[in-house]
């Protein structure tokens, strides 16, 4: 059974990539589960245009590492 589109693939491997190169560059270290779920958001963001809920999980997101480094 194909879950996603070959470009789907495609895109969720990059923007996998992005998200992994992003939280490190910013010195933050991520489980698993969060860097899926980072992902998750990053192909999101690549589909759909820009929204209100979109850009509020932006800002958690933008929150939540902001946090998670003071943290580490």
């Amino acid at each position: 059974m194909e879950f996603y589109s070959r470009e789907i693939q495609i895109m969720r491997q990059s923007q996998s990539k992005m998200a992994l190169e992003y939280v490190q560059s910013v010195g933050v270290s991520v489980t698993l589960e969060e860097l899926v779920r980072i992902t998750d958001l990053f192909v999101e963001i690549c589909l759909r245009p820009q929204d209100e809920d979109l850009k509020k999980r932006i800002k958690a997101l933008d929150k939540w590492i902001s946090e998670k480094r003071v943290t580490q």
